[in-house]
This record gives C-alpha cells, structure tokens and sequence, in this order.
C-alpha cells in the first residue's frame, strides 16, 4: 500500500472514530440509567484511545488528521443529539450500525494489509480496535435483545 492510500485509509478510520466519540459523548446527558451511562462513557474512552493512537500514527507519517475530522465530529454530536428523541431501542440500532461500520472498516484493511510486512505493527493495533468494536457492537446486540424480550 503505498503512502498516500494508507494516509487516506488511516484518516477515513479517525474519522469514524471522532464520529463515534461525540455520538457517545452527546448521548451521556439524557441517559437515565447510571449503568448505561457508565457503558457509553467507556466507550467514548477506548473509541478516544482509537483516535490517539491514528492520530500519532498519521503525525509520525508527516501528516496530520485533515479538515475531515471536525466536521464528523460535529456530526456525531448532532446524531447524538437527535437521539435524545429517539427510545433507547433506536439508540441501540444507531450504535450497531456504526460499530458494523468500523468493523467493516478495520477488517478490510486488515486483510488488504495482510502480506505487507511493514503494516504488521499498524494492522495488530488495528485488529485490537477492531475486537473493541466487535464487543462494543455486541453489547449494543445483547441489551437491544433485553429490550424487546420485556416488551414483547
């Protein structure tokens, strides 16, 4: 993968991530349950460490986040916001769609990456992104299934 195709890739990823973080983020406030509160600022915690982590990458490249990145958060925290009309069962479909996403994401590059021997370090730290996403999703799976199990 040449450099300028890996900037792209690893901007495209800070991006979602930046998203994810203010979807969150914006949520926290009109969450009554402290559990469920609890959850979603643990995951503003690791989707932020995301964001570190492929910001230093891209600084290390010579390059920075972009213009990209502010925008993407304003929407995040705008979704984020229009959820607060929304039930807690629509919050749980928003969030499983964009931890598809992510994982979608991650996994291509990954395997694009696979016989690329100077991605290997960048591709490990990607596939541990990638199982947060996976867990993050699969909590979202696991409490929308509560959910319509006692109002069914």
């Amino acid at each position: 993968m040449d450099d300028d195709t890996l900037v792209k890739r690893l901007r495209r990823f800070y991006v979602l991530e930046a998203y994810q973080v203010d979807l969150y983020k914006s949520q926290l406030t009109s969450l009554e349950d402290p559990h469920i509160q609890h959850v979603f600022e643990r995951f503003m915690v690791r989707e932020q460490e995301h964001m570190d982590y492929l910001e230093q990458q891209l600084k290390e490249m010579g390059t920075g986040v972009g213009i990209a990145g502010p925008p993407f958060k304003l929407a995040g925290m705008v979704t984020g916001k229009a959820l607060d009309l929304l039930s807690l069962k629509d919050r749980y479909k928003l969030g499983i769609a964009v931890e598809q996403k992510a994982i979608q994401m991650y996994h291509e590059f990954i395997e694009t990456a696979r016989n690329d021997p100077r991605l290997s370090d960048l591709s490990k730290y990607l596939a541990y992104f990638m199982v947060d996403e996976e867990t993050h999703q699969f909590w979202f799976k696991e409490h929308l299934s509560r959910l319509e199990d006692t109002r069914a």
